[in-house]
């Protein structure tokens, strides 16, 4: 009985300290981390801009495709982008973390934007 409890607590602590240890996502077919990072951030970027009604006011346009000159600009194809979300989707753990990069570059754009609009401000 106390051999079945060591090996049980044994294989309990092998399992709590797999599900803590972090995963990477490689291969040649995905899109590296952070270039994914910088990938999400531009297209909610673009994604943000293009939902302003102001946008399709000036530009006749009834569907806009964001995402391909986003992946032209960072040498990435709609397969590569698909199957690494895909792979991401089943590890919610690491799309949190690459979720908290494109937070964190958001709010670095923000910062920076907001700090060129003072710069502005006092010049004017």
């Amino acid at each position: 009985m106390i051999r079945f409890t060591g090996i049980l607590l044994i294989a309990f602590v092998l399992f709590f300290i797999g599900c803590g240890k972090s995963t990477t996502i490689t291969g040649k077919e995905f899109i590296e981390r952070d270039v994914l990072v910088d990938v999400l951030a531009d297209l909610h970027l673009v994604d943000a801009v293009t939902n302003d009604r102001k946008f399709h006011h000036l530009y006749e346009v009834d569907s806009v495709d964001l995402l391909t000159p986003i992946l032209e600009k960072y040498n990435v194809n709609r397969a590569m982008f698909d199957t690494t979300l895909a792979v991401y989707k089943d590890h919610p753990a690491l799309l949190d973390q690459v979720y908290n990069d494109v937070l964190i570059k958001l709010n670095i754009l923000l910062d920076e934007n907001d700090t060129e609009g003072k710069i502005r401000m006092q010049e004017g």
